[in-house]
């Protein structure tokens, strides 16, 4: 029941509102808004409630005197820019249900980019980590990058203790959305 609630707010989903736009604009150099507003609205909105937790969760738990407030918010944004403009809802369903479904045909099938499209969406489907890390490499956002690598795989080996809480955050409110 909720993937379908997922992927009907998929569908419905606005992009960022002014006052939103307002706050990307002071927390992203112009390049990486740009790869922000690449992504499909419905991945916009998605990662601006994942923002959105991630500071509940910080208040909650009162860290904002132990990490970068901005670096979490920044990692926020773009921790799905991997998916690129391609995967709106009806290819996220796709990758859902190919990797509940068809896992080993998937996995195999997910190594490289293809002009076939659902290989193509298994790869981002599983690659978005590794592709969104390369785009903020690119950008020179070597640290976010860090981060958004590891936002699925919680692995936090040569993280200092403050990038632990902030992936912890990170996939705290990523799993919440």
């Amino acid at each position: 029941m909720s993937r379908i609630i997922q992927f009907i707010k998929g569908l419905l989903a606005k992009g960022p509102d002014k006052e939103e736009r307002n706050m990307i604009n002071d927390l992203l150099s112009p390049e990486a808004q740009q790869a922000f507003y690449h992504m499909t609205s419905a991945d916009q909105r998605h990662s601006l409630n994942v923002m959105k937790t991630a500071m509940e969760i910080v208040e909650h738990e009162a860290l904002a005197a132990s990490i970068d407030v901005d670096f979490l918010k920044r990692c926020c944004l773009l921790h799905d820019i991997g998916r690129g403009p391609k995967m709106n809802s009806f290819r996220k369903s796709y990758g859902v249900l190919l990797d509940k479904f068809c896992h080993d045909w998937s996995l195999k099938n997910s190594q490289k980019p293809s002009n076939n499209i659902f290989k193509d969406i298994m790869y981002r489907y599983y690659n978005h980590p590794v592709i969104g890390c390369n785009e903020l490499m690119r950008l020179g956002m070597v640290h976010e990058a860090d981060i958004v690598l590891r936002h699925h795989s919680g692995n936090t080996e040569n993280l200092l203790i403050n990038e632990k809480k902030i992936l912890s955050v990170l996939m705290q409110a990523d799993n919440s959305n």
